[in-house]
Order: structure tokens, then C-alpha cells, then sequence
């Protein structure tokens, strides 16, 4: 039986540890962990280790922490989503769903069309969304989000270049070909390009317009279709994720 994961926010080492706040109410409210109970505790930073339960009060449990393992940084190419964030509860399954498919990172970007512009406070709710879908799909590094950008300061980062892809009508189909084509790579994760990062771009609702796509061009950007419907936001950024992985895992 595979032990129940929790985050912990100071770095992971042997010893004593008090567990209170959220992540104790999840491991005795919500999943009923008992004095004597083996849990895997994380850091977000690549640290695992097992723990046991010695103690529980009424708003802390004490925790004897074994041996600390540090796993490898994963073997790029890595993927990194700019997107114009979608409302609510659909960002929400846009972050969930990216950390499950092994998103690196999420920059969110405002646009001429945005008609939502992350406040501070969402984007800290929305680091808790990944804490809680790295403990579920098993990751030991946290997916990054990024700082709000403004569409000038995306154009002028060393996120636009030839390893972006930005989804608009009438660009080639994005595949696992096309994938393979800008980062491309051997089975054992070995680079033979000069791109190690792709860099996804998700304009809002109501698309870039002309003269957004045109910067983009510019600086070496490619312009890829998602096929012939017209796709959310959130299913369009994770639709690039999945074919991202299913050509690494192809490679």
C-alpha cells in the first residue's frame, strides 16, 4: 500500500518534526491517520522521506522523520504555459491538471482581450491547488507559477523565441512531430538541440489579435493549431501539455 503524501514547508530533514496547520487537519480530519501510522512527507523542492506518527493533539501531531532522500531534478526538455488565465474554478483545473502531466511552469499573461487579471491572492490559492495535486499524482517538486506579465513584458522576456509554440487559427497542427521537431531529444533524455524548453502560449477567449501574433512572429515564435474547434482556454493549454508528454514519453 503506497503511504499518504503531505508538503511541508521548511526543508525536509531527519528528526522530530511538529506537523499542525492544513496539512495536519488533512492527514487526521480528512484521512484519519492514527499514532503509529507511516506517512511520506515532501518538500516541493525534490526531498522525500518516510515519517511516523508519535503523537496527535488537538491541533498538532509529532512526527519521528527517517531517512531524507533527495530525487533527481527530472530530465528536460521542459514545458512552461503562458496563458491568459481562464475564471475560478476552470484555472483551478488548468493548474491541477498541468501538474499531473509534468508542467514546469505557469506564467500567467494579460493580453489586449484578458478578461481576467490574477490578483496576488489568487495566485497563492492557486500554489495550494498544486500542493494538493503533487501530494495526489506523486510529484516531489512543485510546478512553479510565475509572475503576472504584461503582453510587452512576455514579448520582451526570453520566453518568446523558436522554442514557443502560440495556438491561433491557421498555424501547422501542433503534434508530437512538431514537438520533436523544436526540442528534439534521444530516449535517454539526451539534448541534440539548442531548445530545452518549450514554451506554450494561450491567448484568452477572444484570441491575440493581429498585432500581438505579428510580435510574436517577429521574434521567432511558431504558430500552431489545436485543431478546428474553437477551445477554451484551460482545455487548450492542457491539450498542449498532453501532446508535450506524449511525445517525451514516445522519444
Amino acid at each position: 500500500m503506497v503511504a499518504s503524501r503531505f508538503f511541508v514547508t521548511d526543508r525536509l530533514k531527519k528528526g522530530t518534526l511538529s506537523f499542525e496547520g492544513a496539512e495536519f487537519h488533512h492527514m487526521v480530519r480528512v484521512t484519519r491517520h492514527q499514532v503509529g501510522d507511516t506517512v511520506l512527507l515532501f518538500d516541493g523542492v525534490g526531498r522525500e522521506a518516510p515519517a511516523e506518527i508519535e503523537h496527535i493533539s488537538r491541533h498538532a501531531a509529532t512526527l519521528k522523520v527517517g531517512r531524507v532522500e533527495t530525487l533527481p531534478v527530472e530530465p528536460g526538455p521542459y514545458l512552461v504555459l503562458a496563458v491568459a488565465m481562464p475564471k475560478a474554478t476552470r484555472a483551478v483545473t488548468l493548474v491541477e491538471k498541468a501538474v499531473e502531466l509534468g508542467v514546469s511552469k505557469i506564467v500567467p499573461i494579460t493580453t489586449s482581450r484578458s478578461v481576467v487579471d490574477p490578483r496576488p491572492s489568487k495566485l497563492d490559492q492557486l500554489r495550494n491547488n498544486i500542493i494538493a495535486a503533487s501530494k495526489q499524482c506523486g510529484r516531489s517538486r512543485l510546478m512553479e507559477v510565475g509572475s503576472v506579465l504584461t503582453w510587452s513584458q512576455f514579448v520582451s522576456s526570453n520566453l518568446l523565441g523558436s522554442g514557443t509554440a502560440v495556438a491561433h487559427p491557421g498555424g501547422v497542427p501542433f503534434n508530437e512531430g512538431l514537438v520533436r521537431s523544436i526540442l528534439p531529444v534521444t530516449k535517454s533524455g539526451n539534448k541534440k538541440g539548442d531548445v530545452d524548453t518549450l514554451v506554450a502560449v494561450v491567448g484568452p477567449e477572444g484570441g491575440f489579435t493581429v498585432e500581438e501574433i505579428t510580435q510574436t512572429v517577429t521574434r521567432g515564435a511558431r504558430l500552431v493549431s489545436l485543431g478546428p474547434r474553437v477551445l477554451r482556454v484551460e482545455t487548450a493549454a492542457l491539450m498542449m501539455a498532453s501532446v508535450f508528454t506524449s511525445a517525451q514519453m514516445n522519444a
